[in-house]
């Protein structure tokens, strides 16, 4: 069984990738310091949906965990082991949901280069219930996560196609590969009775629990700051009008689309997933059949919406 020790932490070092995975790991020690919760803006606006950050905050006391020598690196980041990935468990969760994003509170940010770091969901379609295929991905420069740690800020991502909630997945980030590129997250403190919910993806590709007897010990139960943002549309579900089309769809560009004859102005608005709003115009009720280029709008899931105040068109609007 592996010794944890709480000891205070005066310097961060950068990881040397020179060592593969092995069984069994080398001691690891905990720091003494602390991180306090960052207060999430839930300030919408008039946003037509219900969006909740799973497990923020964290419970428990929040700490992080590094490797004694001859190990170098963090259990929750960067090490000696190449350790490919690391991911949360999540099983509950509201069905129908979409995850449009997620936040991760990172206690170690480092860049001798710049690389894209992908931030993932998985589905639990591998071997035994493990991470399976990636159904949902985005990056985010790694110097841009390092400006995040050293304002003690919290690093936001949003995927350009929210996933569909449909089971138990993970959610996790993908750690850089070069010397001197680094990254480590918070976690919670392993006290009696916790039941560990985080994982990795080991250097050989396969997937473990930190609390396996081959990585970090049974004694490690633990959870790490990743907290996927899911929501739920409420008051815009589709509801069609018989008169109203938009094509194509799925669409990359230019929209026609055709509406009914009114005697007032028709407004359309096309909205994110998370309620936001990307797009919005009126047009003369008199005309009913009209192009609109968005191309510049980014590739994802739509709601696009028409109202005169008396009929209403919406439907979603899928940019490729």
């Amino acid at each position: 069984m592996k010794s944890i020790i709480l000891v205070a932490l005066t310097v961060l070092f950068s990881i040397s990738l020179t060592s593969g995975q092995t069984t069994g790991r080398n001691s690891v020690m905990a720091s003494e310091e602390i991180k306090t919760n960052h207060l999430l803006n839930e300030n919408n606006g008039n946003r037509s949906t219900e969006c909740d950050t799973l497990r923020y905050p964290l419970s428990g006391e929040i700490i992080y965990y590094f490797m004694l020598p001859p190990g170098v690196g963090y259990i929750t980041g960067n090490n000696s082991y190449l350790d490919k990935a690391k991911a949360e468990y999540f099983t509950s969760f509201e069905a129908g949901t979409n995850i449009s994003g997620m936040i991760a509170e990172f206690v170690v940010a480092k860049n001798v280069n710049n690389p894209q770091i992908t931030f993932a969901i998985w589905n639990n379609t591998g071997a035994d219930g493990k991470p399976g295929a990636i159904v949902a991905s985005t990056t985010k420069p790694l110097s841009s996560i390092v400006t995040d740690v050293n304002n003690d800020q919290i690093t936001t991502v949003t995927f350009d196609q929210p996933f569909t909630v449909t089971g138990p997945f993970y959610a996790g980030v993908f750690l850089p590969t070069q010397t001197g590129d680094t990254l480590a997250l918070w976690c919670r403190k392993h006290v009696s009775g916790y039941n560990g919910t985080a994982w990795e993806q080991w250097s050989n590709n396969a997937w473990y629990p930190f609390n396996h007897p081959d990585s970090w010990g049974t004694d490690m139960q633990t959870s790490m700051t990743i907290h996927p943002i899911t929501c739920k549309t409420v008051g815009i579900g589709e509801q069609s009008d018989p008169e109203a089309s938009v094509h194509p769809n799925p669409a990359t560009g230019v929209v026609n689309i055709t509406t009914w004859k009114s005697t007032e102005k028709i407004r359309l608005d096309i909205l994110t997933m998370t309620g936001g709003s990307a797009y919005s115009r009126s047009f003369p009720g008199a005309i009913t059949n009209y192009n609109i280029d968005l191309s510049l709008l980014p590739k994802g899931i739509y709601m696009l919406r028409l109202s005169d105040g008396k009929r209403q068109h919406s439907q979603k609007l899928i940019m490729e």
